[in-house]
């Protein structure tokens, strides 16, 4: 990861959660922070398609205010490791490809707790997500066959929609699942009037699994599961 990018985005993101830290519990608007790992694909690009070789990670903070007792948004900045990867194998005539998009990435989504009752006992850690994304291409770095190089024919700009299911382990402590896509592809595609459509649809896509830990800074979700005689 280029060291820069990785300084000012640390920078920006501590900044933003000391901004709201000082006041957020006398309001509704709660800081917290994200990290976790990523398994990556390109759709319609690499010649063994969805594989989801390439492993990476993301690292950034979010902005979480209730709308309702089951529903809220939450506002996130992310740093992702995106790409392709094509081990060299006998299925590819031993050819190594890895390409490797960072992004910053800047995700609205809406969250609704799911409530149900399992073996006649209620059941409220589950909750579920949906919402676009959009990123900004910071990092490229191509490696084909031992040949190097940090440009090629990418957008700089990416919108996404993203789905996602978490599981509340502890307090304010969660676990996500999160499966992102393009919207518009990424690769620049020669423009073929008489085909644009079918020749860009889906072929050069980001496709992402992400797997996060998530902790929300709630002073007061921490005193609730405080037992009645704790101070």
């Amino acid at each position: 990861m280029n060291f820069f990018i990785t300084k000012t985005f640390a920078r920006q993101l501590l900044f933003i959660l000391l901004l709201t830290a000082g006041n957020t519990y006398s309001q509704r608007f709660k800081p917290g922070v994200i990290a976790g790992f990523v398994a990556t694909d390109q759709v319609g690009v690499d010649p063994l398609d969805n594989d989801f070789h390439k492993a990476g990670f993301t690292l950034g903070g979010l902005l979480n205010t209730k709308l309702s007792e089951k529903n809220s948004i939450q506002f996130e900045i992310l740093y992702v490791q995106k790409g392709s990867l094509q081990p060299g194998d006998s299925l590819n005539n031993y050819n190594f490809y890895k390409l490797s998009l960072d992004y910053i990435e800047v995700p609205l989504m809406f969250r609704h707790n799911v409530k149900f009752n399992m073996n006649k006992k209620p059941v409220d850690r589950f909750y579920i997500e949906a919402g676009p994304s959009f990123g900004r291409l910071v990092r490229t770095y191509i490696n084909n066959n031992g040949i190097i190089s940090t440009a090629g024919n990418f957008k700089n700009n990416e919108l996404a929609l993203n789905l996602g299911i978490g599981f509340t382990i502890v307090n304010n402590l969660s676990f996500n699942l999160r499966y992102s896509s393009s919207i518009i592809p990424v690769v620049v595609h020669p423009l073929q009037v008489d085909r644009f459509i079918w020749y860009t649809f889906n072929k050069g896509d980001n496709v992402v699994f992400s797997f996060s830990l998530r902790y929300i800074f709630d002073r007061e979700s921490r005193r609730e599961t405080k037992k009645p005689d704790e101070s």
